[in-house]
């Protein structure tokens, strides 16, 4: 095969409508006033990573949302690389002008458009027939690589019309990209305390959540797959040699906390390399955890973890997430919640409004339900949205298949600012309605944790300055 320019692609930056899109790569998309997060594309940086470890062909990683692009920009801007081929990670929310953008690439040069991420993995024969030349499905990485490094074998596992390729073994893949993209840029880490990075530990999730996008999409099944502590500590130094000002590591897996074994080996690679002197915090669930545990993490660095409890747990609203009874047991969340105070680990909750089998009654409840946890120092922050059912899911087929699916507009599916379903009894507008009631709470939570002098390095304006200088934030922070 002759050499490629190889060129691999975020999302689009900036809506039509002067929106910003906000990336949670490999999960799901936001659109907002402001820019107000940045979280490294990991999976599209491993990609980035392998192509150059395992072709020889010309591979640039270029991310176009952090840069905030529109349409025009961003076909301008690809058009001056003029690539052979385009590897792009596309969300439902963006889909559309992503779309848009690479018709424009596409009447210009002579690029061949592989797609790949949430909605073409969910609508391959669309894509494929609005712009794509080939569509990889589910967990892409090692699938694209082997794609390019076959010459394109159409039998390829992982590119439609095959089957999903086998799930990856995290220890399979090199650090991600920090040549062409900066991980030291993706520093806007909303409600980091520290200067902290992201670091990815593990892949997958066991659990069976109806809406995630990671685990029903991506990974296709219920999975766990755990790096060797050993690789994660080697990664962690790595960073701090890179990158001078940094303070800390955020460990954005979708589920951090599940094997306690993993987690008590990790905590004690930390402690023995000496790297217990920086800051940790961790995205998870509470069903891993325990007192043993948390002091261990605590020893090894941790301040916060940040775990899923979405909603009260009652009979209305259950439908929507695992029947596994360890995520959803009051008893054992009330319990880490009280060992969490009592060591001193703070605590971020992420709830859901409108879920499957939801009301507006109980939604209030959940409400109430998290201002007593908060009154008794249960926990410090708090992230909420709405319960969106993207394509690929059983909850988007289910809503379908109910009638509760008010839209098949695939760009107004924006979990923190629209509501795409309607309940008998509890219709979109009263969703809305609720979720501006935990806004406010919201609202009033973060702010007193800024007049208690709480320190965010999202606002920090040193540690943001090149990002601040790319995309605005909100005008409240600056």
């Amino acid at each position: 095969m002759d050499k490629m320019n190889i060129l691999l692609i975020t999302g689009m930056g900036k809506s039509k409508d002067g929106m910003y899109y906000n990336l949670f790569p490999s999960a799901w998309t936001t659109k907002g006033r402001y820019h107000y997060t940045t979280y490294y594309p990991h999976m599209l940086a491993y990609t980035s990573s392998l192509l150059k470890e395992r072709t020889d062909h010309d591979v640039l990683m270029f991310d176009g949302n952090m840069q905030g692009y529109t349409i025009a920009k961003y076909a301008s801007k690809l058009e001056e690389l003029h690539p052979d081929l385009i590897i792009m990670e596309s969300d439902c929310l963006t889909y559309p002008e992503d779309m848009e953008m690479l018709q424009r690439v596409k009447q210009v040069c002579d690029t061949k458009v592989l797609m790949c991420g949430a909605y073409p993995t969910a609508e391959p024969e669309k894509v494929l027939s609005d712009v794509a030349d080939y569509v990889a499905i589910g967990e892409f990485e090692l699938a694209v690589c082997e794609f390019v490094e076959s010459g394109f074998d159409a039998s390829t596992l992982g590119i439609h019309p095959n089957g999903r390729r086998a799930l990856i073994i995290p220890d399979e893949l090199p650090f991600p990209e920090n040549d062409d993209i900066k991980r030291r840029d993706y520093c806007r880490l909303y409600a980091c305390e520290y200067n902290e990075i992201e670091i990815i530990s593990t892949k997958g999730c066991p659990y069976d959540c109806n809406f995630c996008v990671s685990r029903n999409v991506y990974d296709g099944k219920a999975s766990y797959r755990m790096r060797d502590p050993q690789k994660i500590v080697e990664e962690i130094e790595y960073l701090r040699r890179e990158i001078p000002d940094l303070g800390g590591i955020f460990f954005n897996d979708r589920t951090h906390t599940v094997n306690k074994k993993f987690n008590m080996s990790l905590c004690q690679a930390i402690i023995d390399s000496g790297n217990h002197d920086f800051k940790y915090e961790c995205l998870g669930n509470y069903s891993g955890l325990d007192e043993e545990l948390l002091i261990l993490m605590k020893q090894a660095g941790y301040y916060k973890v940040r775990v899923g409890l979405e909603t009260f747990p009652d009979t209305d609203s259950e439908v929507a997430f695992s029947n596994k009874s360890a995520k959803r047991s009051m008893d054992k969340m009330m319990e880490v919640l009280h060992q969490c105070k009592k060591i001193g680990m703070k605590v971020y909750l992420s709830l859901s409004v409108g879920t499957l089998g939801s009301s507006a009654k109980s939604d209030a409840k959940t409400l109430e339900w998290i201002q007593e946890l908060y009154a008794d120092g249960l926990f410090q922050e708090y992230q909420f949205s709405i319960n969106t059912p993207m394509p690929g899911t059983p909850l988007f087929e289910e809503a379908k298949k109910d009638g509760i699916l008010v839209s098949d507009d695939i760009g107004t599916y924006n979990g923190m600012g629209n509501c795409v379903l309607s309940y008998p009894g509890y219709s979109s507008e009263q969703i809305m309605k609720s979720f501006r009631a935990f806004e406010d709470f919201g609202d009033l939570i973060y702010h007193k944790n800024m007049e208690n002098g709480v320190h965010y390095s999202m606002y920090d304006k040193e540690w943001v300055k090149h990002i601040m200088e790319i995309t605005p934030i909100s005008e409240t922070y600056k």
